[in-house]
């Protein structure tokens, strides 16, 4: 993690951890795991529970990973980790949230505004809170189905940097 935490610096990007524990056990754990990102005490569990990621019967927080931007929007929840590749993921996260706003910004930002919501085309749908709705996969193949996008100038990984952005709208 602490090669992903440099790597993110980066990106603009920074990883902020949080634990039901101590001030004080975080401090020590940080130093002792040699964790180069901040651990964020939640003794109360009041962050951890409004996050919905408290596992009540077995005393603990669930890991799970929130892209939350600059303004506090959740951009995108990544509930499947795998501690072992869970930096390394992190990065591959970001660079394809950064590569998708891009993509979306040339292409589709016209129509369909910067924040996914404007109606000003026909048959223009709103985009904001498709991710709630639908998988990567899923708002690739209703892109596909439109018509209205020519997807074959976008590579594969391209699209998955896509979909993975507009999700987030």
């Amino acid at each position: 993690m602490q090669e992903a935490a440099k790597a993110l610096e980066t990106l603009d990007t920074a990883i902020l951890g949080v634990s039901f524990r101590s001030g004080e056990f975080n401090k020590d754990l940080c130093a002792k795991e040699g964790f180069n990102f901040r651990l964020l005490s939640d003794p109360d569990r009041a962050v951890i529970k409004k996050y919905f990621v408290w596992n009540e019967k077995d005393d603990c927080a669930q890991r799970v990973t929130f892209l939350i931007d600059k303004e506090g929007f959740i951009r995108r929840i990544e509930r499947k980790v795998n501690p072992e590749t869970h930096g390394e993921d992190l990065v591959l996260l970001m660079k394809r949230w950064q590569e998708g706003k891009k993509i979306y910004d040339a292409y589709c930002a016209r129509c369909h505004g910067d924040d996914g919501n404007a109606e000003g085309y026909p048959s223009v749908k709103k985009l904001g809170g498709i991710g709630n709705r639908m998988t990567v996969e899923q708002i690739i193949e209703a892109t596909a189905a439109t018509g209205l996008v020519n997807l074959n100038q976008f590579s594969e990984e391209e699209l998955k940097a896509l979909a993975i952005y507009v999700a987030g709208l």
